[in-house]
């Protein structure tokens, strides 16, 4: 069996999909397997996946990503996993930099790396998340301030995620629900090397925007509560969510006074929390410099 098994959760990504495979197909390793789990799209994603055995497209009603990761879980015949969004583009070296730590003798459970963020069809990076959600030594607890890591650049033991599946339930969040219970019983690598390059565009499911504030607070109710969580991260993680309700609720028509009540609560709850004032910031750096399209995803745009 190959060593690595990538899932792909696809649902009407058919315009993005084959460049998605490409940057598979792109890979330094070479030794995986390649599953596509078409979660009865409209569109016709097997038109897109080149004529390789590697690949395997697996169909089923549509019953959402998390049910398709979940299906994907099941079909895997790898002892390593990494997951890929069918719209988002690899480095070359992802698979090769994510699995080099499984080779040595104090091998982790859990290898992540970095990613970046960009626009539809320019190319042009967009804000990433501020490292500064490093508040405790507790690993999976940072997920509750932060959303720092991406499912595009990850690999992790298959033995670990046994048994353990993403709640259906979700739409929204789904993926940090999944990682916290996940991590909390994984030994933990960071590869510090841009592994994944995370499509931004019109129409995907984060701009859902109501769904979304419901279900991150489901998600954080249902995390924060643990014995092991400070006051501190208590405390910062309600911040972090209150000040992202307010990034959200800026960009909905009629709600900007909302907004700025909300960010206001945020700012009161954690004065010390910095991300609430330097992502304004930031997006804002972004918006007057313009920047200049990421070079290593231009034959995939």
């Amino acid at each position: 069996m190959p060593p690595i098994s990538i899932i792909i959760p696809a649902y009407n990504v058919s315009p993005w999909l084959g460049s998605t495979l490409r940057s598979v197909q792109a890979q330094t390793f070479q030794d995986w397997e390649c599953i596509i789990i078409d979660d009865g799209s409209t569109d016709d994603p097997a038109s897109c996946i080149p004529d390789d055995p590697r690949f395997r497209l697996i169909r089923q009603a549509n019953a959402g990503v998390s049910t398709a990761r979940n299906r994907g879980l099941d079909e895997a015949r790898g002892a390593l996993i990494a997951f890929l969004d069918g719209d988002d583009i690899w480095h070359p070296q992802a698979l090769e930099l994510l699995h080099t730590p499984f080779t040595r003798p104090d091998a982790p459970d859990f290898v992540w790396g970095d990613f970046l963020r960009f626009e539809d069809k320019s190319g042009a990076p967009r804000p990433s998340p501020l490292k500064a959600w490093n508040q405790t030594d507790i690993f999976w607890q940072n997920l509750l301030i932060a959303n720092f890591l991406q499912f595009g650049a990850l690999l992790f033991r298959k033995e670990k995620a046994a048994g353990l599946y993403f709640d259906r339930t979700l739409r929204i969040c789904e993926d940090r629900d999944w990682l916290i219970r996940l991590l909390k019983s994984c030994r933990v690598q960071h590869v510090p090397h841009i592994i994944h390059y995370y499509r931004q565009r019109g129409g995907s499911a984060v701009g859902d925007t109501d769904r979304f504030l419901k279900d991150e607070a489901i998600f954080l109710e249902r995390h924060i509560h643990d014995t092991t969580v400070s006051k501190l991260v208590q405390r910062r993680a309600r911040s972090a969510f209150l000040f992202h309700s307010a990034v959200l609720l800026a960009k909905m028509p009629g709600r900007k006074a909302e907004a700025a009540r909300t960010w206001l609560r945020a700012v009161l709850l954690d004065p010390l929390y910095t991300e609430n004032y330097l992502q304004i910031l930031r997006k804002a750096f972004f918006k007057w410099r313009k920047p200049a399209p990421i070079a290593e995803i231009q034959p995939y745009l």
